[in-house]
């Protein structure tokens, strides 16, 4: 009699830790560009300009919001440095929203990375403190921020509260990419969040986790084409 309540606990475990396993892993997150071609027209100072895109998200089924973090309407470029990188190799680790270009043979296009040292402390200082913005004209902009305002920028949340929902996004081209040589490229977006052990700190809302709607996961865009002029 004994060992059958067991087995029966030992069951009615199985299914409760099932259920919530299940309940992880109930948004369904997917990220599409609408825009059916992006064209980066010929212009002075490339590098100081953005792209804007136009996209929309859609969570299947929802039934309450869901909330993104590190997703940032002004959107860098991958800073892993490896040009074989598959999409599908983004499910292993958590990265922000970036934008990902590669030629027409599938090979990423590195983006820039620059290490600047200053002579003066105060400079240096300063431009750790900066952010980039982007303005209604499309030109790329650094902006000082504080403390808390770096900490919002670089932990940006997107809420989804809708089934679909459109939205604008910024690529940075000018400043990862701005001697992207004239051609045709295709590029898409990726994101992933896989650290339900480290919540961002920005959870944190009077001293209770904001974790009920927490996306979990990853996602890859579609690709369209990228014609540099």
């Amino acid at each position: 009699m004994y060992k059958k309540i067991k087995q029966i606990l030992f069951l009615i475990s199985l299914l409760f830790f099932s259920a919530n396993v299940i309940a992880q892993d109930v948004f369904e997150v997917n990220l599409s560009i609408t825009d059916t071609k992006i064209v980066k027209k010929k212009a002075k100072n490339r590098q100081k300009y953005a792209i804007k895109i136009n996209a929309e998200i859609n969570v299947p089924m929802l039934q309450d919001s869901v909330i993104l973090h590190s997703f940032n309407k002004y959107v860098p470029s991958h800073f892993f440095g490896l040009s074989d990188l598959s999409p599908n190799s983004y499910k292993y680790f958590s990265t922000p929203l970036m934008y990902v270009i590669e030629d027409k043979e599938g090979k990423i296009i590195n983006a820039r990375f620059e290490l600047v040292s200053y002579e003066n402390q105060k400079v240096e200082i300063r431009r750790m403190n900066e952010r980039l913005f982007v303005s209604p004209k499309l030109r790329i902009e650094r902006r000082l921020l504080n403390a808390q305002e770096q900490h919002d920028y670089d932990l940006a949340k997107y809420v989804i509260r809708n089934e679909k929902q459109n939205l604008e996004l910024y690529l940075l081209l000018g400043e990862y990419h701005s001697n992207l040589p004239k051609g045709e490229y295709y590029l898409y977006f990726v994101y992933s969040d896989y650290n339900p052990r480290v919540p961002p700190l920005d959870m944190r809302v009077e001293g209770k986790l904001d974790d009920g709607n927490i996306f979990r996961g990853y996602f890859v865009s579609n690709k369209v084409k990228l014609i540099v002029e």
